[in-house]
């Protein structure tokens, strides 16, 4: 029975063995796992703090454009006459390619079409001119053949 008991004292220290050995590991495991926590911790403070500075100066800028001061800076002068040429020039290209567009198309402009308009006023002037004696001439005679229809008689 001496055995049974010897190779009960080997499982008990080799059973203490592991123990002791997985609470050594376990226990490391847990103090790093605490640093890395601390850690976060710390950055995650910072960028709060970063996060609250970032919206304290959109804050201001915000307050700075609506009360307009930023119009007031040169830079922002000089920004807003660049915005305003590229636009001026952006136009002109549109006009240009608009032109191009219509040209290809076969479409009159308005230009076009106003001239057209004005030629056809001029016209139609010259032909009431013309064809006003004929009317006339043609009234006179159709008035005269009646005199019973004619509401002075």
């Amino acid at each position: 029975m001496a055995t049974t008991t010897e190779k009960a004292d080997a499982k008990t220290g080799v059973t203490q063995n592991v123990e002791a050995y997985l609470k050594g590991r376990f226990s490391e495991a847990q103090k790093r796992f605490q640093g890395l926590e601390g850690e976060a911790n710390k950055a995650f403070r910072a960028l709060e703090t970063r996060g609250q500075v970032a919206a304290k100066e959109v804050q201001a800028l915000w307050t700075k454009v609506q009360a307009a001061e930023l119009r007031a800076d040169p830079r922002v002068q000089e920004l807003g006459k660049k915005v305003d040429a590229a636009g001026v020039e952006l136009r002109k290209r549109l006009d240009g390619l608009q032109t191009k567009v219509v040209e290809a198309v076969g479409v009159a402009s308005q230009s076009q079409v106003e001239q057209i308009t004005r030629e056809l006023d001029r016209l139609s002037k010259k032909l009431d001119v013309l064809l006003k004696p004929t009317r006339r001439a043609h009234r006179t005679t159709k008035n005269s053949g009646s005199g019973a229809s004619s509401p002075r008689a």
